[in-house]
């Protein structure tokens, strides 16, 4: 996994849909994890609402740039049991952020309750995944073709693929609880010429989000938190 792409896009484009609902779910002032930090751009934002953060990276140029924006970065992979060491002797967090990472990884579900052991009483985890089952998606397969990308659905450095009932039970599996849900629409064709198909595409992700939400946001709690 390499965070090149997506600091790519972000420079170019901006803070995506996804991101900016992952920062309105982390309250102000919170002391948070921003695991996949990638440069930093997450960690800026949530600066910006009195945060404070430590980010984990396993991309050294990703990590050294992301130094600007954090309290602190951790270079490494979630996945490693040093890195994991590291986590666990530092203090609670009253947020965690998984922005569009677990998908990368080879376990999730076991890092994901790993994170979750991270947590101030009270803490939560925010995630975001991809929805493979995203209409582009079924297009693609109907089509007879899963074409991998540098970035986006098909990322070829995506090893695992969810959808909007499959993040619900990785959540779950992971002893959380979901205590929202939001959803990341995708622009739609000839969206650029007609501003009002944006308003179309945040009306249909909610209306139909299994189809036509590009990424899913879960909020969760610990199944044993109040």
């Amino acid at each position: 996994m390499t965070a090149a792409p997506y600091a790519q896009l972000v420079a170019a484009h901006g803070l995506s849909d996804s991101h900016r609902l992952l920062a309105a779910e982390v309250p102000a002032g919170s002391r948070v994890l921003d695991v996949g930090c990638a440069t930093g751009y997450l960690a800026a934002e949530l600066a910006r609402s009195g945060c404070t953060v430590t980010g984990v990276e396993p991309d050294r140029e990703a990590a050294a740039a992301a130094r600007e924006q954090c309290e602190a970065v951790l270079t490494g992979d979630i996945e490693d049991a040093a890195c994991r060491a590291e986590l666990e002797a530092l203090e609670r967090f009253d947020a965690i952020v998984c922005g569009d990472v677990l998908e990368h990884l080879h376990d999730p579900w076991d890092a994901l309750g790993f994170l979750a052991s991270l947590l101030a009483p009270g803490g939560r985890v925010v995630v975001s995944v991809p929805n493979i089952a995203h209409w582009t998606g079924r297009r693609a397969l109907l089509r007879g073709r899963f074409d991998y990308a540098p970035h986006g659905l098909f990322d070829v450095t995506h090893l695992r693929f969810f959808t909007r009932q499959s993040a619900h039970a990785l959540v779950a599996a992971a002893g959380l609880r979901v205590v929202s849900e939001a959803f990341a629409p995708a622009p739609l064709p000839l969206q650029a010429r007609l501003p009002a198909l944006g308003r179309l595409a945040d009306r249909a992700a909610a209306w139909h989000p299994a189809l036509f939400a590009l990424q899913v946001v879960l909020v969760a709690q610990r199944e044993s938190d109040p």
